[in-house]
């Protein structure tokens, strides 16, 4: 469905943002912590990019959780 196209990286991106501002990390500290780029990590909370099953993995990593838990913190 065409809403979910929206509404769940819109979703997930602010899971993303809140739980990195809960663990005190930058955009900056959470990609080096992910090994991702900090734009790319910046376009996932802005919901202008999807994240990968590998990139889930990654910022689950990089905030200390393991990737179905970030899911069930996103509510996906």
């Amino acid at each position: 469905m065409l809403a979910d196209e929206i509404r769940i990286p819109r979703q997930f991106g602010a899971a993303i943002r809140r739980l990195r501002g809960e663990a005190g990390l930058s955009q900056m500290a959470l990609a080096e912590k992910s090994g991702l780029n900090h734009n790319f990590v910046g376009e996932i909370e802005r919901a202008e990019k999807l994240a990968s099953v590998v990139t889930v993995s990654r910022l689950a990593s990089g905030l200390g959780l393991k990737g179905s838990e970030l899911m069930a913190k996103a509510k996906l």
